[in-house]
């Protein structure tokens, strides 16, 4: 089963928001952020925010599919700062002309004390050791469970670094525990650790989120 690298549509919005709630709607993390939201509800949110997710200009989008079903298998976002090199790259595609965006709320149900402090420690640290430089932030990426293993992330973190060296962008993620060995295998490295402290409505315990660098292979063209 073949698995191809593509760009976003608008249409793959209802695709998109069923890989990310099935890939983290087991995981702790997932739970203290949305206590309480069954699948359906997290999904059918997800969803009616993604125009506005999508139609984010300083993101870029890619998704990788299984050649022989068409099924979408794996995502990730992308985002572009002190730097205009992603201007060369494919926009939002897809929105009828008379659409009308709205804006991006905050999700329902969502544990906002909670969201809101671990995005503030994820500012801190890439700011702290990245500065201004320019730089390509891996905002998220996921995969279906069942689709797990197969190389979905590898291709796009190869269309990640590769761009970046091109460039000669400094590439940045915060990844769990389980994720580090892949992004060491495209030169990224830990250079700081987030830990969140769980409720004992989810179990308690802490989850370490890695923050991780890579370094461009080659100068700015």
């Amino acid at each position: 089963m073949p698995l191809e690298l593509q760009e976003v549509d608008l249409s793959d919005s209802p695709a998109l928001a069923n890989v990310q709630i099935s890939a983290f709607f087991n995981d702790p993390f997932q739970k203290s952020l949305y206590p309480g939201m069954s699948f359906e509800s997290q999904l059918v949110g997800l969803i009616a925010r993604w125009p506005a997710n999508y139609h984010d200009f300083v993101g870029h989008w890619k998704k990788v599919i299984d050649t022989e079903t068409g099924e979408v298998v794996s995502w990730s976002k992308w985002a572009f700062e002190f730097t205009d090199a992603g201007a060369e790259l494919q926009g939002p595609t897809g929105f009828p002309k008379d659409f009308k965006l709205e804006p991006l709320t905050s999700p329902k149900g969502l544990n906002e004390q909670l969201s809101t402090e671990i995005a503030r420690k994820f500012r801190e640290s890439r700011e702290r050791h990245l500065g201004e430089r320019p730089q390509l932030q891996l905002k998220l990426m996921v995969t279906l469970p069942s689709c797990q293993r197969r190389g979905a992330a590898s291709l796009q973190l190869f269309w990640a670094t590769e761009f970046a060296d091109r460039h000669g962008l400094v590439c940045w993620t915060e990844a769990s525990v389980v994720a580090v060995p892949v992004y060491k295998k495209f030169g990224f490295e830990a250079v700081d650790e987030i830990i969140t402290e769980f409720d004992e409505s989810v179990g308690g315990g802490e989850y370490v989120s890695n923050c991780m660098i890579r370094e461009p292979k080659r100068t700015s063209r």
